[in-house]
C-alpha cells in the first residue's frame, strides 16, 4: 500500500513536470511541415505563417532575396530557419509566440510599430498611447490605431494604455525593427473610479492641440436631448465657442463664423446638409459613430475648404470578433445596428434609423387638445449606414462605407400648402497601408450628394423646384513617424464639384409658372499640404505646416461682368466644356506652440489661415434644405480668415479636473452678406445680390471638466463679439450678424446614483441675437410695403433651457444588456424664439409674429444590445 502511494505521487510529479515542460517548450523546437522545395526566404516565411499559424516579426529590407532549395518535408522550425539564413548575417530568436528576425550587427536605432485595438470588437483605438518606461518617452496612435516609435536597441518595458481599458505591460527586447499589434480589454470599474475620457490623463497638457475637442460618445449618450435622440451636433453646442444657430436646431456657429463655414465630414466625405426635420435632429446615427474630433482653431493643414471649424466624424469599423446587435425604440425614432465578422479577415456593419416625429407630435397634440397643431403635418426621415472592413494583409486594409438619408416635411404652419423632400448620400472607399515601420498611408475616394425638391400646391402657383449638389474627390495622406521628436504629415487632394442650383417646373396645366433652370456650374478644387510635429525639448512642442490650395471654375458656362456696384451687366463671355473660366491659388499657413510648465500646467498658442471657395445662398438663420451652395467666381472672391488663439491649460486634483481658458481673435476678408431687399429666389445672377467686406470676431472661453468619479461633466462660458462692415449693406455702417450672441453659458452633468440608475442634466443660456424687423409700413398703389430697422438692430430675448434624464439599467442576462431612458426637454416650459415672420392684412395693417419650436417635451427610449 505504501509503495503504491509513493508510486502514485511520483507519477503525478512526473506528469506535472512533463506538462510544465511541454508548456515551456520553445516555439523554435516545434516541428513544421514544409510546403515547397524551392523559393525565396520570404515565400518560405509566408507559407509558415499560413500553414503553421506562426507569427514572424522582421523588416523585409533585411531579408536576403536569394532562393533556397530544401529537400526535407518535415523538420523543426529552428533547423529550417538556420538553413534559410545560413551565411546571410541574419539571426532569430523566439519572443513568446513570436519569432523575431534581425541582423547580427544591429543598427544604432530600431523601430517598434503596430496597431492597437479592442479585444472585444476589434475596433482600432485612435489616440491610444505607448509608453517606454526606461526612456520616459512615448507616442500616441493615429486615427487608425497605428503607432511607431524609434529607439536605441535594448530591452524595454512597454505600457500600452487607453483610458477605459486595462493597461497592458510588455517586456520586449528590441534589437531590430519590430512589429507588434496589441489588443486591450475594457475594464470594469467601481462607481468611484468611473472615467469617461479616451486619452491619457494629461494628454491635454502635453499635446500641441489648441481649440479642439475629442467628443466622448459615452458622454453624449448620457446627455438628455429632444425626443431622447442622441445627437452629436447638439452635443458639441455645449462646448465653449460653439453655439446654436437657432433654438433647438443642429445648425451652429463657431467663433463668429456663419453655419456654412463648418466642414462636417463622415468618414472623410462631406455632408452638405447635416439636418433632419428642418434642423431638429442631425443625420448622424449615434450607434455607428466611433470618434468625433472638433477643431475651432489650430486647424491641422490636412483640412481645408471652410473658414471656421472642422467636425470630423468617423464610423465604427464593424465588430470582427462576434455578432453584435444594438438598437433603440423611442417616441420619435427607432434604430437597429448589426455588426459581424465574415470569415477571418472581413467584418461588416449595417445600421438603420427611422424617425416618426410627425406621427408622435400629432398624437401628443391630440391627446393634449392643442387645436393649433396641424393634424395634416407629415414629418419623417430615415438613415442607412453600411461599412465593410477587409484585412488584405497585416499591412493592408480596405474599407467601404456609405450613408444615405431622406426627409419628408409637410407642415402648413411653416410652409403653407407646401412639401419639402431632401436627402444626403455619401460613400467612402479607403485603402490604408503600413509602408515599413515608420510610414503609414491612406488613399481615399469620397462621394457626396445632396438633393431636394420643394413642391408648392397653390392652385395657380403649382410647381416643383429641385436642386442637386455633388462632390467627388480623391485624397492621399501620409503619416511619417521619423522619431519620437519628429512626425511628418503630408498629402494631396483633388475634388470635383457639380452644382445644379435650381430647376422649376409646373406641376399641371393650370399653373402660371413657366419652366426655368438656373445655370449649372462645375469646379475643381485641389490642395497640397505638409505639417511637422516637433518636440523641440521636454517643455517646448511645435506643430507647423502649410496648405496650398487651388480652385478652378470649369466650363461650359458663362462669365458675367458687372459694374463696380454689381448692378449693371456690362458684358458676358462663354466657355466650352472643360475650359477654365476662373482660377485661384492660395497659401494657408498653420502653426501651434505648446510650453509645458509641468505635467499639470501648460500654455499654448496657435495661428491659422483658412480659405473658403463655396458660399451658401440663404436668407434664413435656421439652415433650410432649400439653401443653395455656389462656387466663387470672377465677381465673388474666396473668403479668408486669420485666427490667433492663446490658452492656459491646467489639471487639478490628480487630473480629476481639467481647466482651460482661451482667448482668440479672428479677422475675416471677403465676408459675404446680401444687400437690402435682396432677391435670391431662382436668381440666375445671384452675385448681383451679394456684397463683400470685412469682419472680426474675438472672445474668451472658459472650460472646467470633471472626468472621474460618480459624477462628471463640464461647465463652459464664452464671452464673444462679432462685427462686419460691408459696403452696400446697412448703409456701409458696421453691424453684427445674427449669430453674434454675447454670452454663452453651458452646463452638463451626469451622476451614477448606483449600479442601476444614472441621472443627467444639461442647461444652456445664450444671449439673444439680432434680427432686422419692420419699423412700419407705407402704401404704394394700394399695396403695403415695410420699411426696416438697421441690419440686425432688434435684439431677441435670451435663450435658456434645462433638460433632465434618468437611465435605468436592467439586469444583464448573458450577452443581453438593456436600459430604459426617461427624459424631459425644456423642463420649465420656456418659450424660446424660433422664427419671425410678417403678415400683411387686407386693411393695410402689418402683423409681426414670433413662433417657438416646442415647450416641455417628455421622452422614453428603450436601448438594448447583445
Amino acid at each position: 500500500m505504501k509503495r503504491a502511494c509513493i508510486y502514485s505521487i511520483l507519477s503525478i510529479l512526473m506528469l506535472s513536470y512533463g506538462t510544465k515542460a511541454q508548456q515551456n517548450k520553445d516555439i523554435l523546437d516545434q516541428e513544421v511541415q514544409i510546403q515547397r522545395t524551392e523559393g525565396t526566404i520570404l515565400e518560405f516565411l509566408r507559407d509558415l505563417e499560413k500553414s503553421e499559424n506562426l507569427s514572424f516579426s522582421y523588416d523585409e529590407r533585411n531579408i536576403p532575396a536569394k532562393r533556397v532549395r530544401i529537400e526535407r518535408k518535415k523538420t523543426t522550425l529552428k533547423d529550417l530557419l538556420e538553413v534559410l539564413f545560413e551565411g546571410s548575417g541574419i539571426q532569430f530568436r523566439s519572443l513568446g509566440k513570436q519569432i523575431v528576425i534581425y541582423p547580427k550587427n544591429p543598427p544604432q536605432k530600431a523601430t517598434l510599430n503596430g496597431k492597437i485595438k479592442s479585444v472585444a470588437d476589434g475596433e482600432y483605438l485612435p489616440g491610444a498611447t505607448v509608453y517606454i518606461r526606461e526612456l520616459q518617452a512615448g507616442v500616441a496612435a493615429n486615427a487608425y490605431g497605428f503607432y511607431s516609435i524609434t529607439v536605441p536597441p535594448g530591452e524595454y518595458t512597454l505600457v500600452y494604455s487607453f483610458v477605459g481599458y486595462q493597461p497592458q505591460e510588455r517586456t520586449v527586447k528590441i534589437v531590430a525593427n519590430l512589429s507588434m499589434d496589441i489588443e486591450l480589454s475594457e475594464r470594469t470599474e467601481r462607481l468611484d473610479e468611473i472615467v469617461v475620457l479616451a486619452e491619457k490623463e494629461n494628454e491635454n497638457i502635453i499635446n500641441t492641440r489648441v481649440s479642439s475637442h475629442r467628443i466622448e460618445m459615452q458622454q453624449l449618450r448620457s446627455m438628455p436631448v429632444l425626443g431622447g435622440e442622441v445627437d452629436v451636433l447638439k452635443g458639441i453646442q455645449f462646448l465653449p465657442g460653439i453655439q446654436s444657430a437657432n433654438e433647438g436646431t443642429t445648425g451652429f456657429s463657431v467663433r463668429g463664423g456663419s453655419y456654412d463655414q463648418n466642414l462636417i465630414l463622415l468618414d472623410e466625405a462631406l455632408v452638405y446638409n447635416p439636418s433632419h426635420a428642418v434642423g431638429i435632429f442631425s443625420v448622424f446615427n449615434p450607434d455607428v459613430i466611433k470618434d468625433v474630433q472638433v477643431y475651432k482653431g489650430g486647424i491641422p493643414a490636412r483640412y481645408g475648404g471652410r473658414l471656421s471649424s472642422v467636425v470630423d466624424i468617423r464610423m465604427k469599423e464593424g465588430n470582427d470578433k462576434a455578432l453584435a446587435i444594438t438598437g433603440s425604440i423611442g417616441l420619435v425614432g427607432s434604430r437597429l445596428t448589426v455588426e459581424s465578422p465574415i470569415g477571418k479577415n472581413v467584418s461588416v456593419l449595417l445600421s438603420g434609423r427611422y424617425g416618426y416625429v410627425g406621427q408622435t407630435a400629432k398624437k401628443l397634440a391630440k391627446w393634449a387638445d392643442i387645436s393649433s397643431y396641424d393634424q395634416n403635418a407629415e414629418i419623417d426621415f430615415f438613415d442607412l449606414n453600411a461599412k465593410i472592413n477587409i484585412k488584405l494583409s497585416d499591412k493592408d486594409h480596405l474599407y467601404f462605407s456609405t450613408y444615405t438619408g431622406d426627409d419628408h416635411f409637410k407642415n402648413d404652419v411653416v410652409f403653407a400648402d407646401n412639401t419639402l423632400d431632401w436627402g444626403n448620400q455619401t460613400a467612402t472607399v479607403r485603402w490604408n497601408r503600413s509602408f515599413g515601420s515608420k510610414l503609414f498611408g491612406n488613399l481615399t475616394f469620397v462621394y457626396s450628394d445632396f438633393d431636394y425638391a420643394y413642391i408648392e400646391n397653390n392652385d395657380i402657383r403649382n410647381y416643383k423646384w429641385t436642386a442637386n449638389f455633388q462632390q467627388r474627390g480623391a485624397k492621399l495622406d501620409f503619416d511619417y513617424f521619423i522619431s519620437p521628436k519628429h512626425e511628418l504629415n503630408f498629402g494631396l487632394a483633388v475634388t470635383d464639384h457639380d452644382f445644379a442650383p435650381g430647376s422649376i417646373k409646373p406641376n399641371n396645366e393650370n399653373s402660371i409658372i413657366e419652366p426655368f433652370d438656373l445655370d449649372p456650374r462645375q469646379a475643381i478644387e485641389s490642395a497640397l499640404y505638409v505639417s511637422h510635429e516637433h518636440r523641440i525639448s521636454s517643455r517646448f512642442l511645435a506643430n507647423y505646416g502649410l496648405r496650398v490650395s487651388g480652385f478652378h471654375n470649369i466650363g461650359e458656362g458663362t462669365k458675367y461682368y458687372f459694374d463696380d456696384d454689381r448692378e449693371t451687366l456690362l458684358d458676358t463671355e462663354t466657355f466650352d466644356e472643360g475650359e477654365v473660366m476662373t482660377e485661384d491659388f492660395r497659401l494657408a499657413p498653420r502653426a501651434s506652440l505648446t510650453y509645458v510648465i509641468d505635467d499639470k500646467n501648460s500654455v499654448k498658442a496657435s495661428y491659422n489661415r483658412t480659405y473658403q471657395y463655396l458660399h451658401l445662398v440663404t436668407n434664413s438663420s435656421v439652415g433650410l434644405p432649400t439653401d443653395v451652395w455656389l462656387p466663387v467666381d470672377n465677381n465673388i472672391r474666396p473668403r479668408e480668415a486669420d485666427q490667433v488663439a492663446v490658452g492656459y491649460f491646467r489639471n487639478l486634483k490628480d487630473h480629476t479636473f481639467r481647466f482651460s481658458a482661451e482667448t482668440y481673435y479672428k479677422r475675416f476678408n471677403n465676408v459675404i452678406d446680401y444687400k437690402d431687399n435682396a432677391d435670391l429666389f431662382l436668381n440666375n445672377n445671384v452675385e448681383t445680390q451679394i456684397r463683400t467686406g470685412t469682419g472680426e470676431a474675438y472672445g474668451i472661453e472658459f472650460l472646467l471638466e470633471k472626468r472621474k468619479g460618480r459624477w462628471n461633466g463640464w461647465t463652459s462660458y464664452t464671452l464673444s463679439r462679432v462685427t462686419q462692415q460691408i459696403d452696400g449693406v446697412n448703409q456701409g455702417k458696421t453691424y453684427s450678424p445674427r449669430y453674434d450672441k454675447r454670452h454663452n453659458l453651458s452646463m452638463v452633468v451626469t451622476y451614477e446614483l448606483n449600479e442601476k440608475w444614472q441621472l443627467a442634466a444639461n442647461f444652456a443660456y445664450i444671449s439673444g441675437g439680432g434680427i432686422t424687423v419692420p419699423l412700419g409700413f407705407y402704401n404704394s398703389a394700394g399695396r403695403p410695403y415695410n420699411y426696416y430697422s438697421e441690419r440686425n438692430a432688434y435684439q431677441l430675448p435670451a435663450y435658456h433651457q434645462l433638460n433632465i434624464s434618468g437611465t435605468y439599467k436592467f439586469r444583464t442576462k448573458g450577452r443581453w444588456q438593456s436600459e430604459l431612458v426617461l427624459g424631459i426637454t425644456n423642463v420649465y416650459d420656456r418659450r424660446n424664439y424660433f422664427s419671425f415672420y410678417v403678415n400683411h392684412q387686407e386693411n393695410a395693417r402689418t402683423q409681426v409674429f414670433k413662433s417657438y419650436l416646442f415647450g416641455l417635451m417628455p421622452s422614453v427610449n428603450y436601448n438594448f444590445k447583445f
